[in-house]
């Protein structure tokens, strides 16, 4: 039976001053567990997980890793060089070669027409006729997917791509729209962003990506062509029934600049650092021009009061569409047959806190909806670090012991709110010393689970105690080391 001990019960002096609660980074492993828990207890591939959070000065900086480079769990165990391919986040790259060469002014602008930036000897970029009006592509319809350029249409021969079958493509295809009117995600249309920004630097988009990116950011292992010792590291990709699938995809190499880059959690999570404002290697403006939210995602034109957006190649997404209207994340996903990844980050500049996470599996996950789990609990208010959970009205305030009790290390506290009010639920020792402050600030009614890792305290009886304006509830809790 829930036990609930109500004001009076909870009989020991409080002496100790109130504290601004934070957030525990003890307890972030073994939620990131619990999010993942299905995936690798259920399948011996692997997954890699990476997590920034800085909060004011405070910067936390996590790895995790699960799995083996193949199911033989006898094979190495992934680490934070283990070698991915990450897809389609590669067009972020491009997205950012694109941005750095807006930013030196003159050469480049987004309102340009595509084929300004072509050789166009080689390639020209289709185009749409609508009576006696000729609609032409321009580099932001093709950064922001407008392009109304098909996704991957174009069939391999010998299990390969080549540039010249795609300009072959190219020449010969009228859109059937105008660009500039709907989101359509498009490979061949990045592609092709790739081929106007190559030309217009002078140089294949395998060596930008090292000269420009790779190498400043300091990510050795960010590449499309890997050498013996990278592939070495490199981790088996398998499809949903478990087969072991080959490295190569059928786009390639035409398609480089659309999803050809291989990765490792150490440079992803540099990567993301970069992406966050955290290092200084190039401009800020560099960052402001590529995550600036330029066109709606509005999904083919099919759904034209769309909340999603879109900036060069970046899509955001309200992370709490629920209960915030207002507030966007910003990600990139990505995969090739049997490898999934994902990338996203925000910022709250009112709480001065950025977060991020990427992930990385060889394996088809939902690492998407895996990431914003994570992402979300890392932007719980430092003032409240509470989840909400179930979908009842509670009729009054009530706190539950927690689960397990005893417990070692952690527990779970399940609390109810009647109605919006300031809460508080602090952990006590039996002296009434205050140990923890698992939140302190405004929720709305209903009910919550808040999650305490008692780290290194020591074994004993503790009492957690939930307090709004007059009412005061506490329960005991009992740590067996």
């Amino acid at each position: 039976m829930k036990r609930k001990i109500y004001a009076g019960v909870f009989l020991l002096l409080i002496t100790a001053p109130l504290l601004n609660a934070q957030f525990n980074p003890d307890s972030l492993r073994e939620r990131v567990n619990r999010i993942v828990k299905q995936y690798v207890d259920t399948n011996k591939a692997s997954m890699v997980v990476g997590i920034i959070r800085k909060e004011g000065n405070t910067v936390l900086n996590r790895k995790y890793t699960y799995g083996h480079l193949r199911k033989d769990t006898t094979s190495p165990r992934t680490d934070s060089l283990t070698v991915y391919h990450i897809g389609s986040v590669t067009k972020t790259f491009t997205a950012t070669l694109l941005s750095m060469l807006i930013q030196q002014g003159g050469s480049l602008r987004l309102s340009d027409l595509a084929d300004t930036h072509l050789p166009l000897a080689t390639v020209r970029s289709p185009f749409y006729v609508s009576g006696s009006d000729t609609m032409r592509i321009t580099i932001l319809d093709l950064a922001t997917h407008y392009s109304a350029l098909p996704d991957d249409p174009i069939q391999p021969v010998n299990d390969s791509t080549t540039y010249q079958m795609m300009y072959n493509y190219l020449n010969n295809h009228r859109l059937l729209r105008a660009p500039g009117e709907c989101f359509l995600y498009s490979n061949l249309g990045v592609a092709l962003l790739g081929v106007a920004v190559s030309h217009t630097y002078g140089a294949i988009i395998d060596s930008l990506f090292i000269q420009k990116i790779s190498r400043p950011l300091g990510m050795p292992d960010t590449k499309i062509s890997i050498n013996a010792e990278q592939e070495s590291r490199r981790a088996t990709p398998y499809s949903v029934n478990g087969d072991p699938l080959g490295f190569f995809k059928s786009s390639w190499p035409a398609f480089y600049a659309a999803g050809g880059l291989y990765s490792t959690l150490s440079d992803f999570l540099k990567y993301l650092e970069f992406n966050m404002g955290l290092t200084q290697a190039y401009p800020q403006s560099v960052l402001d021009s590529a995550h600036k939210i330029r066109r709606m995602n509005n999904d083919t034109c099919r759904q034209m009061n769309s909340k999603n957006r879109v900036g060069l190649v970046w899509q955001m997404t309200l992370l709490n569409p629920q209960t915030d209207s207002n507030f966007y994340y910003t990600w990139k996903d990505g995969g090739v047959p049997g490898t999934e990844s994902f990338i996203c980050f925000t910022e709250d500049e009112q709480k001065n806190l950025k977060t991020g996470v990427v992930m990385i599996a060889n394996q088809s996950i939902p690492n998407g909806k895996l990431a914003v789990e994570i992402l979300r609990y890392l932007n719980e208010s430092s003032s409240s670090a509470v989840t909400p959970v179930g979908n009842s009205s509670p009729e009054k305030f009530a706190l539950y012991g927690g689960y397990p009790n005893p417990f070692n290390p952690s527990t779970r506290i399940r609390f109810e709110v009647p109605v919006a009010a300031n809460v508080s639920l602090k952990i006590f020792d039996i002296n009434g010393k205050l140990v923890s402050t698992l939140a302190d600030g405004k929720l709305s009614a209903g009910e919550y689970e808040a999650e305490w890792n008692a780290g290194n305290s020591s074994s004993g009886v503790y009492f957690c105690r939930l307090e709004s304006g007059e009412t005061v509830i506490s329960t005991k809790l009992v740590l067996i080391r």
